[in-house]
C-alpha cells in the first residue's frame, strides 16, 4: 500500500490537482538532487537536440565543454517553467528523455530518467505510461492495468515479426494519446488499419479486412478453436469491420468515448491470432 492508497484508505483521497502536485514533488525531489550533486549531465549536442525540438532558446554561455552540468541543469529548469500543465510538462520531459545520445558516458542515463519519470506518475496515480518506438519514447495514457498489459503493451512486443503491422499500432497509439472529439474517427480508422495489415502479413494477403474473414474463421477452426467460439469470434469481427465502415473508414462519425474499446478489441484479436500461432 503506497502513500495514496493509505490516504484513501483512511477517507482522506487525492484529487486530481494534489496528485499532479504530489507527482510533480517525486520527481523534482530526485531531479533536484541530481542537479546539486552535478552528476547530471548533457553533451553540447544532446543539449542543441533539446532546445531545437521543443522551440527552448539556447544559452550560449554553456557550450563550452566544461558545462554538461550546467547544460543539464538548464533543461530542468525548463522542465519546471512547465509545472502549470501536464500535458505540456510530459512532452517537454519525454524529449529531454529522447535528446540523451551519449549514455554510457554519465552517471544518469536517459534510461534512468525514464524510469524516474515513470516510478513518480505510477506513486502519484496518474495514469500514463511510456511506450517505446525506435529507441525513442512516447507518453501513453493508460486504461485498465491487466487489459494494457495484455492487449496492448505484450501485442506490441510480439508484432516486432510485423514491422508494418507494429508501425501501424505505434502511429494509432501516439494519435489516441493525443485524440480529440474532432480527430476521433481518424484515431479509430488508424486501430482498423494496423488490423488490416495485421491480417495481410498475418495470412499473407492483399485481401481488405472485410475479405478476410474466411482465411480467419478458417485458421482458428485449423487450431481446434470449437464451432461456438470460432463463429462468435468471426461476427465480432465482422461487427467490428461493420463499425469502421459505417462510423471511421467511410463516416466521419466516431465518438471518443467508444476508442478504449476499439483499442483493446484491436489487441485482442492480434494477441488471439498470435497465441494460436503458438499453439
Amino acid at each position: 500500500m503506497d502513500f495514496i492508497d493509505y490516504r484513501e484508505k483512511l477517507g482522506i483521497g487525492f484529487d486530481d490537482n494534489e496528485k499532479e502536485k504530489f507527482f510533480y514533488t517525486l520527481l523534482f525531489n530526485l531531479l533536484n538532487t541530481i542537479t546539486s550533486e552535478g552528476t547530471g549531465r548533457l553533451s553540447v549536442g544532446e543539449y542543441f537536440t533539446f532546445c531545437r525540438t521543443t522551440g527552448t532558446q539556447v544559452n550560449t554561455s554553456i557550450l563550452n565543454g566544461y558545462s554538461s552540468g550546467e547544460r543539464f541543469r538548464d533543461c530542468i529548469n525548463v522542465l519546471r517553467d512547465k509545472k502549470h500543465n501536464l500535458t505540456e510538462f510530459l512532452a517537454y520531459y519525454i524529449f529531454f528523455v529522447n535528446s540523451f545520445e551519449n549514455d554510457q558516458l554519465y552517471s544518469w542515463k536517459g534510461e534512468d530518467l525514464r524510469q524516474i519519470l515513470c516510478n513518480s506518475l505510477q506513486n502519484s496515480h496518474i495514469p500514463y505510461e511510456l511506450l517505446q518506438e525506435d529507441n525513442k519514447y512516447f507518453v501513453f495514457p493508460k486504461g485498465a492495468q491487466e487489459l494494457d498489459d495484455a492487449l496492448v503493451s505484450e501485442p506490441l512486443e510480439w508484432l516486432k515479426d510485423y514491422p508494418a503491422t507494429h508501425k501501424a499500432f505505434v502511429k494509432a497509439l501516439k494519435d489516441y494519446s493525443n485524440v480529440t472529439e474532432n480527430n476521433a474517427s481518424d484515431v479509430a480508422d488508424l486501430f482498423r488499419k494496423t488490423l488490416e495489415t495485421f491480417f495481410q502479413e498475418f495470412f499473407n494477403s492483399s485481401k481488405t479486412l472485410e475479405n478476410l474473414k474466411s482465411e480467419y474463421g478458417t485458421y482458428m477452426k485449423s487450431k481446434g478453436v470449437p464451432n461456438e467460439i470460432s463463429n462468435n469470434l468471426e461476427t465480432l469481427q465482422q461487427s467490428y469491420t461493420n463499425f469502421m465502415n459505417g462510423y471511421a473508414k467511410h463516416h466521419d462519425k466516431t465518438s471518443i468515448n467508444v476508442l478504449e474499446y476499439l483499442l483493446y478489441q484491436t489487441g485482442n484479436i492480434i494477441r488471439l491470432l498470435i497465441t494460436l500461432k503458438g499453439v
